[in-house]
């Protein structure tokens, strides 16, 4: 019955001994060495390294931080903010080492608000060993133990067994993210592309403008009259022609003080120029030593385009800004067969 009872207890030993050691493994082979543990999520944060500060070291007559040694099972809290670790940090990265253990175990460092038996193991070492190791591990930021972790040890279950723990802050983390670095290099330029299809050709000076579509435009006019009451004139080319032939009388002025060629079928503005099918609007912005302004057609070539004449009152600098708008009309054409036979589509016009 005895040889039973103690053969189950070791048993039941080995299997607690054995699934710390599995799960201090998968910890510190899977992380590099270093090990992370946090009792809560934490903000994002940047890292800050700093010289090697010793916080704790529980050897005497040393006696650094917690006095000594660290007993089986027995948790202590380290209180590691307020001198190298600025307080807020939202955790530390630490290098801990055991000293002269007197049974196998392993070396647990947890946030300071832990709760419970430790279950992870940052260390992992034999009975009479010097062990060290990289340790990273959150900082709860409230509370009681705000700045603080919790450091225990475990010989796997047994009580009794003691080790001597020393522990050296490399660096800390603070709440937030750094500055965004530099540009890196530009890479090497790609290949260049296929060439796209040609687009649509733009209208020209020989098209003829589609019939009721708004075109405008602005003008500047600035220079300087020689003498009094001097006549000036300034003309405007369309894009392309018009549909038919215009006429001075449907080249008219917007409502404005300094036109003398004002016509209530022009509603616009400066800003906003428009026309209606068959006219030509102009609106004036400004206008400095002008008066009496007139709007015509081109004499030569009524199709293309308009000029505006005006007096200049004194013998002084002279400056007019005039914006306007053209709506082509729609035009019908009748022609007899034989004016249709040789006369292109494209070219024909309606005659009023």
């Amino acid at each position: 019955m005895g040889s039973v009872a103690v053969s189950g207890d070791r048993r039941r030993l080995w299997r607690s001994r054995w699934a710390a050691i599995g799960a201090a493994v998968a910890v510190t082979l899977g992380g590099g060495g270093i090990f992370v543990a946090n009792a809560a999520s934490s903000v994002p944060s940047s890292v800050v390294t700093i010289d090697p500060v010793r916080i704790l070291d529980t050897r005497d007559p040393v006696n650094v931080g917690l006095p000594g040694p660290f007993v089986s099972a027995v948790s202590q809290k380290l209180q590691v903010t307020g001198a190298a670790v600025p307080t807020g940090a939202t955790g530390v990265l630490l290098n801990v080492t055991v000293v002269g253990p007197t049974a196998n175990g392993f070396l647990s460092i947890r946030p300071g608000d832990a709760t419970g038996a430790a279950s992870t193991s940052s260390l992992n070492f034999n009975a009479g060993q010097t062990v060290p190791n990289s340790v990273q591990v959150g900082l709860p930021t409230a509370g009681a133990n705000a700045g603080k972790i919790d450091i225990t040890y475990d010989a796997y279950g047994q009580a009794g067994p003691t080790t001597e723990v020393l522990i050296d802050v490399v660096g800390y983390m603070i709440a937030g993210v750094g500055a965004v670095g530099p540009a890196g290099p530009t890479g090497a330029t790609g290949a260049t592309g296929a060439t796209g299809a040609t687009g649509p050709r733009g209208i020209s000076a020989f098209d003829t403008l589609p019939a009721l579509q708004t075109v405008t435009g602005e003008v500047y006019w600035l220079f300087n009259a020689t003498a009094a009451n001097q006549f000036n004139r300034f003309s405007v080319d369309f894009p392309a022609k018009g549909t038919r032939d215009l006429l001075s009388t449907e080249v008219e002025f917007g409502a404005n003080a300094a036109s003398g060629d004002a016509s209530t079928a022009c509603t616009g503005t400066f800003a906003a120029p428009t026309a209606p099918a068959g006219f030509v609007c102009l609106y004036i912005g400004t206008a400095t030593n002008a008066n009496a302004a007139f709007g015509n057609a081109n004499q030569s070539q009524k199709r293309s385009g308009f000029s505006v004449d005006w007096v200049s009152p004194a013998a002084a600098s002279t400056g007019i800004s005039v914006s306007w708008a053209y709506t082509p009309p729609l035009v019908l054409v009748i022609l007899t067969l034989e004016e249709s036979a040789q006369q292109p589509a494209d070219e024909i016009e309606v005659r009023p």
